[in-house]
């Protein structure tokens, strides 16, 4: 019988429907091979009953040889497994087709009515084929018999049925080797061919002496479930056989190179070799439509500042470059990158090229911070997100998009810093990436160093982070963007010898007159980029420290406003570099601009002018207060027991004899007046007025009055 196929894959072979498939399956001979999930029978079609077209496309389709797996975890069939279906080579699926083509016009008269006119009978026919492919008729009968029986794979010789199985394995030895070859996180290393080759023997030796026995420990018997049978022995196809290192090695290499790497060298290696790519269409954006940032650690060492010295230390570089044109377009050197350092760069951009659309960033804490992205407060009434100050980008209407987590490659920038390692390698000072990388003369460098320390030298070899930010410059701005960009998406460009290759300059100033500029004031971009902190208002005066001194802030014409604050917690917006101005916030409402109160002197009016100032405090609380209780109205608790009394349910003891509560004038005048206006609203309803006899005070009721009267 010939290879099975579904009914999706009869309809990929013939180019026809589903329904057409259902429609003609007698004829495409379906069998029924079980019981499908929806309850009817799962149809197989033999591939000798297909259209020699769709057994021609069949033959090419199978050239890779898939296998699949006995228990396949998901889509994934591994090449350790025994593979199902015909085998054919290349040379073999040649020769098949070549053979057909001989009795085509036997098996397809139709398409070869012309060959049927010119010689009508059937021995004419195979005499003139049989010349024509330089064999006998009889082959040609035979080769016929065979396509009738078992399609285009019969058509060549049969090959062994075990071809891609292993001679010297069984499949207890396939399951070892990829258990073996995969090692479970946490349990045990990973181990070489040699290794596994070692503990195959080992197992293999144990196996036999346990063959046939029952498994003395629990451990052994969970552990070989699978290959024990109803009686708890170990059963004859759980043992391995012998086999030498280089089958250990060629079985191995057939595991998938996916699995091997994500099992045996982690997700970041799989991240880095094996996942697929995303390719962007970097023509299809203008100038600054995304601009990207990072930061990267310079391979070099140089002299950064420290209080009463110098100290040695790898600079890093925090770089912003266009996505379109990868142009360099501001950067930064400091000794530690934050997003002071973002910042500047931010700063150096805006200013220079104007506002861009978007920018395209790392997940680090310095870029994920509330200084560039501002802070969301989850509502508990309405579910909503409100955010309290929108953040540098969002105030100058700039998206953000954050690069995929452990993602070198979604980041255009990191490719770019490739350049950059080059020019580092330029410097008497460069280190290389990782302590084993260092060059044999940067150890003479720190000798140097030392004796210059020590005062045996009149200067260090090493230059300061000041003069390699000068060279960085430099070279970044006269080199880096002038150099020609080989390789770049949307950079090429028509030379006279050919094709060639645009400068991120000459891709910039060809394309940003295309794009409109987005300024803002200089004023509004300084206090866009305000830092933030959120502090408690005490004493009606926000009181923070910098750099340890102590700034206590009022608000501007007002220094009492902040009176009703006390207490609350606002955010006070504020330049470390002009710190006699500060912005308060309260609720993302702008309370007014703050100044910085200096200190009194003994024996100056500003005394007076406070102490007007704490009168005039207490004066607006105390008037806030007097308006509250003189607009809001509350009963006294008078008026509170005669409203219960008013409402309360008459409870009748019939063992218990009704006795009158003693009553007091107040109570009494109370209960006219409230009698009174009962009336009148009655009378105005236009309503009868009945006779009700007034509720017995219950002895709550009494307690409580007199309690408080």
């Amino acid at each position: 019988m010939g290879q099975s196929l579904t009914k999706h894959e009869v309809a990929a072979l013939t180019g026809r429907s589903l329904r057409w498939v259902e429609r003609n399956r007698e004829q495409l001979g379906a069998v029924p091979a079980g019981i499908a999930p929806n309850g009817r029978p799962d149809l197989r079609y033999n591939l000798a009953s297909l259209p020699a077209d769709a057994q021609r496309v069949w033959s090419v389709q199978s050239g890779s040889n898939l296998v699949q797996l006995e228990n396949p975890t998901g889509q994934l069939a591994l090449s350790l497994t025994l593979p199902a279906g015909p085998n054919l080579s290349q040379e073999d699926r040649a020769e098949a087709e070549r053979r057909y083509r001989a009795i085509a016009p036997l098996v397809e008269p139709a398409q070869y009515r012309a060959v049927h006119l010119q010689f009508p009978r059937r021995a004419q026919l195979l005499d003139f084929l049989a010349a024509q492919h330089q064999t006998s008729a009889r082959t040609l009968y035979h080769w016929l018999t065979l396509y009738k029986e078992g399609g285009l794979p019969a058509l060549v010789a049969k090959e062994r049925s075990d071809k891609g199985r292993p001679r010297a394995f069984n499949a207890a030895a396939l399951e070892f080797i990829q258990r073996a070859a995969l090692p479970q996180k946490g349990v045990h290393g990973v181990y070489s061919v040699r290794e596994i080759f070692r503990a195959y023997e080992e197992e293999r030796k144990w196996r036999e002496s346990h063959a046939g026995r029952q498994l003395r420990t629990d451990f052994d018997r969970r552990k070989y479930a699978r290959y024990l049978d109803e009686d708890g022995r170990l059963r004859d196809t759980a043992l391995l056989p012998q086999a030498s290192y280089e089958t250990f090695r060629t079985w191995f290499n057939r595991i998938p190179e996916a699995v091997r790497v994500l099992a045996r060298e982690g997700e970041e290696a799989f991240h880095n070799t094996q996942e697929i790519i995303s390719y962007r269409d970097l023509s299809a954006l203008q100038p600054l439509d995304y601009v990207v940032m990072d930061h990267r650690r310079l391979d070099l060492f140089c002299l950064i500042p420290i209080r009463g010295g110098w100290k040695l230390a790898r600079p890093w570089l925090t770089a912003a470059i266009d996505m379109r044109t990868r142009k360099w377009l501001a950067w930064v050197i400091v000794e530690t990158p934050s997003s002071d350092s973002i910042a500047a760069v931010l700063k150096r951009v805006f200013i220079d090229f104007g506002l861009p659309k978007a920018v395209y960033w790392d997940n680090g804490k310095d870029f994920v911070c509330e200084y560039f992205e501002g802070r969301a407060v989850q509502s508990r009434q309405s579910g909503r997100v409100g955010e309290i100050w929108p953040g540098v980008m969002q105030s100058l209407g700039i998206r953000v998009h954050h690069a995929i987590v452990k993602r070198a490659r979604a980041k255009i920038i990191e490719p770019n810093f490739l350049a950059v390692s080059n020019l580092d390698r330029t410097f008497p000072e460069w280190c290389g990436h990782k302590p084993t990388a260092r060059p044999e003369r940067f150890h003479s460098l720190v000798a140097d160093h030392e004796k210059w320390i020590r005062g045996e030298r009149a200067a260090t070899p090493f230059r300061t982070i000041h003069q390699i930010a000068a060279l960085y410059d430099e070279e970044i701005r006269y080199r880096l963007n002038e150099r020609p960009l080989e390789g770049g998406e949307g950079m090429q460009k028509a030379t006279p010898q050919g094709r060639g290759w645009r400068s991120p300059n000459e891709a910039w100033d060809l394309l940003i007159g295309q794009v409109e500029r987005r300024d803002v004031p200089l004023d509004t971009l300084q206090f866009c980029f305000a830092r933030r902190r959120q502090v408690t208002v005490r004493n009606a005066e926000i009181r923070v420290t910098f750099a340890g001194r102590d700034y206590h802030y009022r608000l501007a014409g007002n220094p009492v406003a902040l009176t009703l604050y006390n207490g609350r917690t606002v955010e006070l917006a504020y330049d470390p570099l002009d710190l006699g101005d500060v912005a308060v916030f309260c609720e993302n409402r702008l309370l007014g601009l703050a100044h910085c109160a200096e200190l009194r002197r003994m024996g100056e009016d500003a005394f007076v002018q406070d102490e007007r100032d704490r009168r005039a405090s207490k004066r607006v609380v105390r008037q806030f207060i007097d308006a509250i209780q003189h607009a809001v109205p509350l009963a006294t608790p008078e008026e509170r027991v005669i409203r219960r009394r008013a409402v309360a349910v008459e409870r009748i003891d019939p063992d218990r004899p009704v006795i009158a509560a003693p009553v007091s004038p107040a109570c009494a005048e109370a209960s006219e007046a409230l009698a009174r206006d009962r009336a009148y609203s009655f009378a105005a309803d236009e309503t009868p007025i009945a006779a009700v006899p007034p509720p017995p005070q219950s002895e709550d009721d009494e307690f409580v009055f007199f309690s408080r009267g």
